[in-house]
C-alpha cells in the first residue's frame, strides 16, 4: 500500500528536534549510574556480547530529516570491566537506521533497516533494505550473510537458542512507496548457509515495536500500525507456533508503546515505553507490574542491553528535547529475587523432589515412601509423553521441571533437549540443535546416551557428538561447547555413553573412548574448565561417581580394566588400580565406605574398602566371585548388595562380605539400574516388565508390573510420588492414583 500524506504527518508529529551534543568518552557519573554514548542517536542497535557493550549505526542530526549525512557512522564497543571507559571504534560497514541487531556466540549480526542514498539537499529518499551482515568479533571482519526474502525496516531482530527471529517493519521504497509485513523471520545460525524461512502469518501489521523472547515465547510489544500507534502486545509461542493476544501495555498518551524497547531479565518480560516506569509482565496472571526502580529520563527508540540477570543498561534514545546520548543502568534484583522466591518452594525442598542426574545422586537409592507398587497399561499411569527421534538417556528433574534428550535423523543430525511438566506431561519447551558431527544410528551405537544433570539454576546436557550445553530451567541458553570442534571425534563402534555428573557448582564428565580421551572439571555458570587431565585411548562407557566427605571431593572411575581416584578440586590422582576385566560399562557405587565396582566377567565385581577415614587408600574388602555385573550399576542398601548380570538374573549378597544370598531369573535383562525405595528394590526390565522385590533380603516379590511400551526401557527419574520411565521414544509417569 501507499502510505497517505496525512500518516507521513502524524508520524513525524510524535518525533522532535535534535538537540546535538557530543561526548567522546563514556563519562561516568557513579552517584547516578549513569553512562553517555559517543553521539545523540535514535534508530540504532545495542547489544551485549562477551562483556563488551557494542552500538552501531543509527540516526544522527535533525529530526524528519534524512540524508547520507543524517546516518551515524560509527560502530564502538565499551569493554565493561576496563577502568578507562572509553569507547573503542571498530570497523564500520552500512550506514543504517531501523535495523535489527542480535548478538551471538562471538557475532554481531545485523538485518535489513533503512538508508538513504540523496544528499542533504536533495528530496529524502529513504528506502528497506534486505541485506544481512555479520561481524566475527574476534576477527573484526564483516561479511555478507543470504539476505531476507524482502527488503524490511522499522522492525526487531532477536537471537535464541541459535536461531535469528525478526518480527515487525515495513518496505519503504524512496520514502514514499510502503508494503507492511504481516510475517516474521527465522533463520537457523547451525544451518550453511543459513536460510529464512516465514513465521506463521498475523492479521496485524506493526512497525517501530520492540521484541523479546521469554520463557519459550516470543513477544511483539506495541509500535505503530496503519491505524496509529498501539499498545497491543502479542505472543507467539515457539512450541506450539501459534500467535496468540495478551493484555495491552498500560499507557493512554498518544506515543502509548510506540519506539518502546525490551528484553528477557531474570526469566521475565521487561519493557520500557516512553516513561519513566518500566514495567515487567506476569505470566501467572497476565498482568503488567510496575518496576519499583524507574529511570531519570524517559525516553524512546532507545535500548535495552541486559548485563547481568538483574542489570538493565537504558542506552540512547529520543525525549522531546531531542536525541540523547545518555545511559542509565537499573538493578532489578529485589524484584527478580522477590518473585523468583515467591513463586517456588525452597530449594531443600526442590532437592527433596528432585532427581539430578544418573541415578540420581549417584546409587539409585530414594526415600520417597508413595511410589506406586503396581501398575499397568490402564492402571497407575498419570500421563505418557512421546518424544521425537530416540534416546538411551535417563530423564532428570528438579521441582515441576523435568529435563530429557534425544537426537534425530540417520546420523543423528539433530540434538533435542525437551522440558516437560511432571504434573501432566505437557510440554514445556523443545531445543533442537544442529549436531556438530554425523553419527551414523545403528542397534549398537549409543543413540543420546549420556544423562543431563539439574540443579536449581540450570540444566546441563551432553551428547555423544561433542555437544555440551546448558539451559536455565525456562529454556534459556546459557553457555555452548563443542568437544569434537576443541579435542577431536569421539571415535569407536558404540558411541560415547559416560553420563555428566556434578558437585557444587562443577561438573565432571570422562570421555574415554578409541581417540585422545580426557577427563574434565567444568565450571557450571561460564561452562569453561577448571581444568582437564589427558588420559590413555581406554573405551568405556561407565559414569564417574562424584563424593564429598569429610572436606574432601573424590572422584571415583571405573573403566576398562582400571578403577581411579581423583581429588576433584585439583585433578590430581589419588590412587589407581589395575588388573580389574569387563568393568567397561557399569558405574562404581560408593556407601558404607565401600567403593562397589561391577564388572561383567566372572570374579571381577570387587569391593573397596578404605584403608583410612579419609579415603585416600583404599584396598579389597572382597569379590563377588559368584555373580556377574553388565549394563546396570550395582545397587547398594545398608545391609546388601544387588546386581543384575547379562541375562537377566538377579543377584543379592551380604554387603560386608560379598556372600551370595539368592539369585532371581527376572522376566528379562535390564539396562536400566535396579532401584531402592523404602522397604522396597525395582528392577526394569528393558522390554517393560518391572519386578518389585522386599528389601530385607529375602527374595520375596512383592509385584510384577507390565508396560506396553515401543522399544526398550533405559533409565528412570523419581520424584515425590512418582516414578518418569524413560523408553527410546517415550516418558511414562507412574503413579498411585488412589493416593
Amino acid at each position: 500500500m501507499n502510505i497517505k500524506p496525512l500518516h507521513i504527518y502524524f508520524i513525524l508529529s510524535i518525533m522532535m528536534i535534535i538537540k546535538s551534543s557530543i561526548c567522546v568518552k563514556a563519562e561516568i557519573n557513579h552517584s547516578a549510574w549513569r553512562l553517555h554514548l559517543p553521539d545523540p542517536i535514535t534508530s540504532f542497535g545495542a547489544c551485549k556480547e562477551g562483556g563488551y557493550i557494542y552500538v552501531y549505526g543509527g540516526h544522527v542530526g535533525d529530526a524528519h530529516v534524512y540524508s547520507k549525512e543524517t546516518h551515524s557512522k560509527s560502530f564502538v564497543r565499551l569493554n565493561l570491566k576496563s577502568k578507562k571507559k572509553t569507547w573503542e571504534k571498530l570497523p564500520f560497514n552500512d550506514p543504517l537506521q531501523g535495523f535489527g541487531m542480535a548478538s551471538y556466540r562471538g557475532k554481531i549480526f545485523i538485518s535489513g533497516g533503512s538508508q538513504a542514498t540523496n544528499e542533504e539537499s536533495e528530496e529524502s529518499n529513504l528506502s528497506s533494505l534486505n541485506k544481512v551482515s555479520v561481524f566475527d568479533i574476534r576477527k573484526k571482519r564483516w561479511s555478507d550473510l543470504p539476505p531476507l526474502p524482502e527488503p524490511r525496516s522499522s522492525h526487531e531482530m532477536v537471537a535464541h537458542d541459535g536461531k535469528l527471529f525478526i518480527v515487525g517493519g515495513w518496505h519503504m521504497a524512496d520514502g514514499k512507496g510502503v508494503e507492511w509485513h504481516n510475517h516474521g523471520l527465522v533463520a537457523d545460525l547451525s544451518d550453511n548457509p543459513i536460510t529464512w524461512e516465514k513465521l506463521p502469518d498475523t492479521d496485524w501489521v506493526v512497525r517501530a515495536n520492540s521484541a523479546a523472547i521469554v520463557n519459550n515465547n516470543l513477544y511483539v510489544i506495541g509500535g505503530l500500525n496503519d491505524e496509529g500507534t498501539t499498545n497491543a502486545v502479542r505472543k507467539l509461542n515457539l512450541v506450539s507456533n501459534q500467535w496468540s493476544e495478551i493484555s495491552d501495555f498500560p499507557g493512554t498518551n498518544r506515543i502509548k508503546a510506540f519506539g518502546s524497547a525490551s528484553c528477557e531479565l531474570g526469566g521475565k518480560l521487561l519493557v520500557s515505553p516512553f516513561s519513566y516506569q518500566p514495567r515487567f509482565y506476569n505470566e501467572s496472571n497476565s498482568s503488567w507490574q510496575p518496576t519499583l526502580s524507574k529511570v531519570k529520563e524517559k525516553r524512546f527508540f532507545h535500548r535495552l542491553v541486559p548485563l547481568n540477570k538483574t542489570k538493565v543498561l537504558f542506552v540512547g534514545g529520543a525525549s522531546w528535547d531531542g536525541h540523547l546520548d545518555s545511559m542509565e543502568i537499573l538493578d532489578f534484583a529485589t524484584e527478580i529475587g522477590n518473585e523468583t522466591h515467591s513463586n517456588s518452594t525452597s530449594e531443600l525442598n526442590q532437592k527433596s523432589s528432585s532427581w539430578g542426574g544418573f541415578r540420581g545422586s549417584g546409587n539409585s537409592t530414594t526415600t520417597n515412601k508413595n511410589l506406586p507398587l503396581s501398575w499397568s497399561d490402564n492402571k497407575n499411569i498419570a500421563w505418557r509423553a512421546n518424544l521425537k527421534g530416540y534416546g538411551q538417556s535417563t530423564p532428570v528433574i528438579w521441582g515441576n521441571f523435568i529435563f530429557s534428550t534425544s537426537t534425530l535423523g540417520d546420523f543423528s543430525e539433530k540434538s533435542l533437549v525437551y522440558c516437560h511438566d511432571l504434573s501432566n506431561g505437557s510440554l514445556k519447551w523443545q531445543r533442537s540443535i544442529h549436531s556438530p558431527v554425523k553419527i551414523k544410528r545403528s542397534q549398537y551405537v549409543s543413540q543420546a546416551a549420556p544423562s543431563p544433570v539439574v540443579d536449581s539454576h540450570g540444566v546441563y546436557v551432553f551428547f555423544e557428538n561433542g555437544l555440551f550445553i546448558a539451559f536455565t530451567h525456562e529454556g534459556q541458553e546459557l553457555w555452548r561447547r563443542s568437544l569434537t570442534e576443541e579435542y577431536g571425534p569421539m571415535e569407536g563402534n558404540h558411541g560415547v555413553g559416560s553420563s555428566l555428573c556434578q558437585l557444587g557448582e562443577n561438573l565432571g564428565l570422562l570421555i574415554d573412548h578409541a581417540g585422545p580421551s580426557y577427563l574434565l572439571k567444568v565450571n557450571k555458570k561460564t561452562g569453561g574448565n577448571h581444568w582437564k587431565l589427558d588420559r590413555p585411548e581406554r573405551v568405556s562407557w561407565s559414569t564417574p561417581t562424584l563424593i564429598a566427605k569429610d572436606g574432601k571431593e573424590m572422584l571415583f572411575i571405573s573403566s576398562n580394566g582400571v578403577v581411579e581416584c581423583f581429588d576433584f578440586k585439583n585433578g590430581q590422582k589419588i590412587w589407581a588400580k589395575e588388573g580389574f576385566d569387563g568393568n567397561t560399562v557399569a558405574s562404581p557405587t560408593f556407601a558404607k565406605n565401600l567403593l562397589v565396582i561391577g564388572s561383567s566377567k566372572p570374579e571381577q565385581t570387587t569391593a573397596l574398602r578404605s584403608k583410612s577415614n579419609d579415603n585416600m587408600t583404599m584396598g579389597v574388602a572382597w569379590i563377588a566371585e559368584d555373580a556377574t555385573c553388565s549394563f546396570s550399576s550395582p545397587l547398594v542398601t545398608s545391609e546388601y548388595l544387588y546386581l543384575v548380570n547379562r541375562a537377566g538374573v538377579a543377584t543379592c549378597h551380604e554387603l560386608e562380605n560379598g556372600k551370595k544370598k539368592w539369585d532371581l531369573r527376572l522376566p528379562g535383562s535390564c539396562w536400566a539400574s535396579p532401584l531402592h525405595a523404602p522397604q522396597r528394590i525395582y528392577f526394569f526390565t528393558k522390554d517393560g516388565e518391572t519386578v518389585v522385590l522386599k528389601d530385607d533380603g529375602s527374595r520375596e516379590i512383592l509385584s510384577q508390573n507390565v508396560l506396553s511400551i515401543d522399544g526398550r526401557v533405559y533409565g528412570f527419574a523419581v520424584a515425590q510420588s512418582q516414578f518418569v520411565v524413560r523408553t527410546g521414544n517415550e516418558l511414562i509417569c507412574l503413579q498411585d492414583l488412589n493416593q
